[in-house]
């Protein structure tokens, strides 16, 4: 799940932008990102913490190259602590993916309609395992779990997103992996969620619901 992202420089992102110590970052204007797509991942690198474009659909770093043979671009939690292509990343390269809404879908008379969810009232801090490979391309995961009795309406499963002391947990690359998903699993906030035009299934529709008219 967690197939569509959407990233607005509005307010409440710019807040979570500025906690996390970037004064002068704005955030672009990404509309109904798919995966495969570069996404805003915020992670640590050479001791720094930054902000780098990547790849949504995580390319492991002993693997030919990038691929879509499976499905990459989110992380079962419970999982990716024995993965091969996960674990490396769990310990050593975590990092935040700052959206400003997500989008799911429920079949509905045998069509998909989409939902999308936005903070309530704060930006979403997906929590996301990134990795490097051939020296060039970074790519990223976002974590899922299973969905809690808010979510659980629409989808099984949802993003694990993170708030407050949950972050810094996160980011904190002291922490063990086993101490880390202990302090995240399960980690969500309130959302608001919509009905929006199923046009938006379509991921060449680069626009946010709010600016679409069908």
């Amino acid at each position: 799940m967690c197939g569509r992202l959407f990233f607005e420089h509005n307010a409440s992102v710019e807040m979570l932008i500025r906690a996390l110590g970037f004064n002068d970052f704005q955030m672009p204007s990404l509309p109904n990102v798919a995966p495969t797509e570069a996404v805003p991942v915020v992670h640590f690198l050479e001791g720094q913490l930054t902000i780098s474009p990547m790849r949504w659909w995580l390319v492991p770093s002993w693997s030919d190259g990038p691929s879509t043979k499976f499905a990459m671009f989110n992380a079962r939690i419970e999982s990716v602590q024995t993965s091969r292509a996960y674990k490396g990343p769990l310990k050593y390269r975590r990092g935040i993916v700052p959206a400003s809404a997500f989008m799911e879908w429920q079949t509905v008379a045998g069509k998909k309609q989409p939902y999308y969810f936005t903070g309530d009232p704060k930006p979403l801090a997906l929590a996301a395992i990134w990795e490097e490979w051939g020296g060039e391309l970074l790519s990223v995961s976002v974590l899922t779990q299973s969905a809690d009795s808010n979510f659980t309406r629409y989808h099984p499963r949802m993003p694990v997103m993170l708030s407050g002391e949950q972050i810094n947990h996160w980011l904190d690359h002291r922490l063990a992996p086993k101490d880390v998903l202990a302090a995240v699993s399960g980690a969500s906030v309130p959302l608001l969620a919509r009905t929006v035009d199923p046009q938006l299934n379509n991921a060449r529709l680069k626009v946010f619901p709010d600016s679409f008219t069908p």
